[in-house]
């Protein structure tokens, strides 16, 4: 009986759960930003550590993951 009183109750409380918020973009450029400074820093490091042991082969390496990263966020 009561679903005949409110056939449409549920439908109301969907619609109102699914509002939408400008954050969205924004909260994910942050994390973007973050995630390729996280990503720069740890290639930094690891390219110093390669230059202090005299790794050539895996400076080059290293070297050409840090400018993909650079290229991939336009910095």
């Amino acid at each position: 009986m009561y679903e005949k009183q409110y056939p449409y109750e549920g439908a109301i409380l969907f619609s109102q759960m699914e509002e939408t918020n400008s954050y969205g973009p924004l909260a994910e450029k942050v994390l973007e930003h973050a995630i390729f400074l996280f990503q720069k820093q740890k290639l930094m490091e690891k390219i110093d550590e390669a230059l202090m042991a005299r790794d050539k082969s895996l400076f080059l390496e290293l070297s050409a993951q840090y400018n993909e990263l650079l290229k991939k966020y336009g910095a």
